[in-house]
């Protein structure tokens, strides 16, 4: 959730109205929220200042004489109602005021346009191109033939699944491993994290909100995770950090499920959009000072990775109606994929700020001692479907072979496909 200290302070609202505009997020939405936290900040007071005449009252009836005992005890009763009743309006309006709260998506950056996908801006390029060396490039599902099946994964598991066989499944762990390896040389504690999560986490993470219906749930209210971000965020959940230690990295590779319920009729064909795929992600917590920082330094981890995969690619910046909920600033890189002869998104990276921290309560004590939420950063190394099928068009042969980058040779028994 956003910090609504800037939504109530007549110093810092209208630039965070402002801001949220950009995403679409109405004026009338706001005041709803202000006024909700009006009634809730007013029955708090007023039950805070009941609880504070029932202790005085306490007191007062321990050293009283037994008649003024009997009129201290009858006010005291009539306080009680009152505290009950007090406890169940804030009790509502805590509830109300927090569902409001948790339909405000994170304030976007200064730097971050207006707009929707088509307003999304390319701010830097590969040196890598697209090569025009193959001049009828095949797609990956011509070159891999069968080594891609999906007809007996729609067979076992229903559409969006495949099987992967022979040396393209074990050129996915061969990638993981290298991608692995070399987040871990910059500095990333390598994880291995659950990817069934709890209401309370996947909530935090701000995924049921407004993604509701992209997750997977199981019959023990428990959640598989579209992302290890949601499990890495959650992990420090309730916790005080100490600043000495951020940033904290951390690197998974795991299993991602997603339901892809708005996807219907879109990219149905071959293993860009799977129910289930495999991904290496990053995730960083550190102070807000160090935010933006991180977020450029998550953003080099992945142009150095896929410079070694040798890849032709460019980054965008997306614009204010184009990201997450949680995000206040995101990063695509879009991979080029000859047989289709334009760029699909591999890659995303995020700044969620404090709005995962604040929902997760984990904090920390800045140099003045003064307990503050941290900031959450997300960011894909790699996910394992899309970049198969970046490497395998990219690096096509004439001859229909693929020849691998040499990053990976350490990592396979074989150079080539």
């Amino acid at each position: 959730m956003i910090d609504i200290e800037l939504l109530r302070n007549e110093k810092t609202r209208n630039s965070a109205v402002e801001l949220l505009g950009k995403r679409g997020v109405a004026l009338s939405q706001i005041e709803s929220l202000l006024a909700k936290d009006t009634v809730w900040r007013d029955a708090t007071q007023k039950l805070e200042e009941a609880l504070s005449q029932k202790r005085q009252a306490s007191e007062k009836i321990a050293l009283a004489s037994t008649e003024e005992k009997k009129s201290l005890i009858t006010a005291m009763q009539k306080n009680g109602e009152e505290e009950s009743r007090l406890k169940e309006t804030v009790e509502k309006a805590t509830q109300e005021r927090e569902a409001l709260w948790k339909k405000i998506p994170n304030i976007p950056f200064q730097d971050v346009q207006e707009g929707g996908e088509d307003k999304s801006e390319i701010i830097a390029e590969s040196e890598i191109k697209p090569s025009d060396s193959t001049k009828t490039p095949q797609d990956y599902m011509a070159l891999m033939g069968n080594r891609i099946d999906m007809a007996r994964g729609a067979k076992v598991s229903g559409a969006r699944f495949t099987y992967l066989s022979g040396n393209l499944a074990r050129l996915e762990l061969g990638i993981a491993s290298y991608v692995m390896d070399t987040l871990i040389q910059s500095g990333f504690t390598q994880v291995a994290p659950p990817v069934l999560v709890q209401s309370k986490a996947m909530q935090g993470m701000g995924y049921l909100d407004q993604a509701n219906d992209e997750v997977y749930t199981t019959q023990d209210d428990l959640y598989l995770v579209g992302t290890s971000e949601q499990s890495l965020g959650a992990m420090h959940m309730d916790e005080m950090l100490a600043r000495e230690i951020l940033p904290l990295r951390y690197a998974a590779y795991t299993p991602c499920f997603r339901r892809e319920a708005g996807s219907h009729g879109k990219d149905v064909k071959g293993i860009l959009r799977l129910h289930q795929f495999n991904k290496v992600e990053m995730f960083s917590i550190t102070t807000p000072e160090q935010s933006e920082e991180e977020h450029e330094f998550l953003l080099q981890q992945q142009r150095k990775i896929m410079d070694a995969l040798e890849l032709p690619y460019r980054v965008v910046r997306l614009a204010a109606g184009d990201i997450g909920s949680p995000s206040a600033k995101t990063y695509d890189i879009e991979t080029w994929i000859p047989s289709e002869q334009k760029y699909r998104e591999t890659h995303s990276t995020s700044n969620t700020t404090t709005y995962q921290s604040r929902r997760l309560n984990i904090r920390y004590k800045n140099s003045e001692g003064e307990t503050q939420k941290v900031h959450m950063l997300n960011g894909t190394a790699v996910a394992l479907s899309r970049l198969l099928i970046a490497i395998i068009e990219n690096h096509q042969q004439p001859d229909g072979s693929v020849q691998l980058p040499a990053c990976l040779h350490p990592y396979l028994p074989f150079t080539e496909l």
